[in-house]
């Protein structure tokens, strides 16, 4: 059985030569999870049933375009082909200066189609472009994985990236998908979990597996009565000083307006200038 972090290699380079790979089983699931609804790792869209969204497609400064990637995979990955989707949040004043790049965040929703949420305000404030997955949920890894880097990918070209200025965050079984996002691509700087810790974890005494998560600075939300509450020191346990918590009265959530925007200012502090 492959690797996670392989496997999304694998699916990378997939998506520049097309070539055969093997795919791997799911990893378990942390016991403390609810174990996700059943789900084939297959797309979900027919290939044939969608285009990709042009490049060309005008976007409007300050509004959400819903855009469609198409993936083609080949051997054991052609079940996962299909068309993959991501909703663009284009800040405003984008237009205006064509030479500037920006801070971009990417967003996971345990059950799909992720949403600005509680985030919304926080980011249109501070002017990041936003990448809200769709896809992307519990289940198998693979076709999170092939959401993300199509994603990933159709973004830096579309859009005025800043690298190294990158933040990835999700709830739950997003958060642990997203501690392996930021594994498979360069650039990012910064990654919240909320509600739950890594999707990498050593089965004998559950602590995190976090040597291939480089990015320097973290953040956790986590509600005090949340069944994934343990999670945040054993996140503080693997990442020492990168990483601050924030607990809130609740339970297992998004965190509340006030606690994710206090850690997405710790983060956003900490990126590259």
């Amino acid at each position: 059985m492959k690797h996670p972090i392989v496997l999304g290699l694998m699916i990378a380079l997939s998506l520049i030569p097309q070539t055969a790979h093997a795919l791997p089983q799911k990893p378990a699931e942390p016991k403390t999870e609810a174990k996700p609804a059943a789900r084939n790792a297959t797309a979900t869209t027919n290939v044939a049933d969608e285009t990709a969204t042009p490049l060309t497609e005008p976007l409007k400064d300050g509004a959400e375009t819903r855009i469609t990637c198409i993936y083609k995979g080949t051997g054991k990955s052609a079940a996962l082909s299909g068309a993959y989707h991501y909703r663009l949040w284009v800040p405003e004043g984008y237009s205006a200066d064509p030479k500037k790049t920006w801070k971009t965040i990417f967003i996971a929703d345990p059950n799909g189609k992720a949403k600005l949420g509680a985030m919304g305000d926080w980011i249109k404030k501070h002017g990041y472009i936003a990448v809200m997955l769709e896809e992307s949920k519990n289940g198998p890894y693979e076709p999170n994985i092939v959401n993300f880097l199509t994603a990933h990918a159709d973004v830096l070209k579309r859009m005025r990236v800043a690298e190294g200025k990158k933040v990835a965050t999700g709830f739950s079984g997003g958060a642990r998908a997203c501690s392996l996002f930021v594994t498979l691509v360069p650039g990012f700087g910064g990654l919240i979990f909320q509600g739950a810790g890594c999707s990498d974890m050593n089965p004998l005494d559950r602590s995190y597996i976090v040597k291939d998560i480089k990015v320097k600075t973290l953040a956790g939300t986590f509600g005090k009565k949340d069944m994934n509450y343990d999670n945040a020191a054993r996140l503080k346990k693997a990442f020492g000083s990168r990483i601050t918590i924030f607990e809130f009265d609740g339970g297992h959530q998004w965190a509340p307006q006030e606690i994710i925007e206090q850690a997405l200012n710790e983060v956003d502090a900490k990126l590259p200038k």
